[in-house]
């Protein structure tokens, strides 16, 4: 019939209308939301105590902007452990792992227990947790899981700066932690003679100090998760030994630069 529209063309025009008033979207198509997985993993950087132990009964992070409780994912619900000195000199352990929506992320959480210690000159001491008892140690940062993919974090806990004693004697923790995807990291390795001469050692670049280790009983180290760049790298034995350092050491993304043997010099 003359000026009568075709029903196929009602439809077109019908479902063009709804784009333009409620928006399209490719995902109409049915197809599934993306996922990646993130995988955590912590090592220590050392501090002048005889040893931290923490409690820590949850991990999550946190996906776009603002901090809105939807936001979160969980990674770990369970109470774990942990001893820091035990990871030193490359040792990580494994936090959490879980799959999430892709996309980035801004904030870690965690959540740390009751029955966190330090330990000073043999005797032990409750750690006081100001916030994490609450609402948890948040680390900072952009942190992308690729869709069907892996984002592998390092997180760097630095014992040294962490821990505080008032003047009072309490014992405080205010974590400082960072954390850096491992494909963008390298590390420093070497073996310092003599073995039993404990020994502090210290990357740095310009007058920051990125990085830190404590000799091993075998005289070794490690220091871990390092930004790419050139390094000076500075030893401070304890007894009468001389300070060394070592300069011009680069550092790559994946890969662990060997110094090979320091010899300390007597003083």
């Amino acid at each position: 019939m003359r000026g009568r529209i075709p029903a196929p063309w009602l439809a077109l025009c019908a479902a063009l209308l709804a784009c333009a008033v409620f928006g399209c979207s490719d995902d109409d198509n049915g197809s599934e939301p993306k996922f990646g997985t993130i995988n955590m993993r912590m090592t220590d950087a050392p501090a002048d105590v005889d040893a931290i132990n923490l409690v820590i009964r949850g991990v999550s992070i946190h996906r776009g902007e603002g901090d809105e409780e939807g936001g979160w994912e969980t990674l770990r619900t369970d109470t774990m452990d942990v001893d820091l000195f035990t990871l030193r000199n490359g040792v990580f352990l494994d936090l959490a792992n879980g799959r999430v929506p892709a996309g980035v992320y801004t904030q870690i959480r965690l959540l740390l227990d009751e029955g966190s210690t330090i330990v000073v000159d043999g005797v032990t001491y409750p750690l006081v947790i100001p916030s994490g008892l609450q609402s948890g140690y948040k680390i900072i940062g952009s942190y992308n899981v690729p869709a069907d993919g892996l984002l592998d974090l390092a997180l760097d806990f630095d014992a040294a700066r962490s821990v505080h004693q008032t003047g009072s004697g309490t014992w405080i923790l205010r974590p400082t932690v960072k954390a850096m995807p491992f494909s963008t990291v390298g590390a420093i390795k070497g073996h310092v003679f003599p073995e039993n001469v404990q020994t502090v050692v210290y990357a740095i670049q310009a007058t920051d100090t990125i990085g830190t280790a404590i000799t091993a009983v075998d005289g070794r180290f490690q220091v871990s998760v390092l930004p790419a760049g050139t390094y000076s790298v500075a030893f401070d034995p304890e007894g009468a030994y001389r300070d060394t350092t070592l300069t011009g050491v680069n550092v790559t993304t994946g890969a662990t630069t060997d110094v090979g043997d320091v010899q300390l010099t007597p003083q």
